[in-house]
């Protein structure tokens, strides 16, 4: 019961502090989410640039004389 005492007593600091849960989970998942969006944009920019290499390698070379 000690653990589950600690974190009521957590809890209630940080009420008492004016911090509320659902503001610091706001707070907390915020920075995760714009990482999270910002991998996502540059894997798909990467593949994106990826398939264009390659379709490019596979064009025959033209000289001109």
């Amino acid at each position: 019961m000690q653990a589950l005492e600690r974190l009521v007593q957590l809890l209630a600091a940080q009420y008492r502090w004016g911090l509320h849960p659902l503001k610091l989970l706001v707070a907390l998942l915020v920075p995760v989410a714009i990482v999270w969006l910002a991998d996502r944009r540059l894997r798909a920019m990467t593949a994106g640039i990826v398939q264009e290499e390659a379709r490019l390698r596979g064009l025959p070379r033209v000289r001109r004389r």
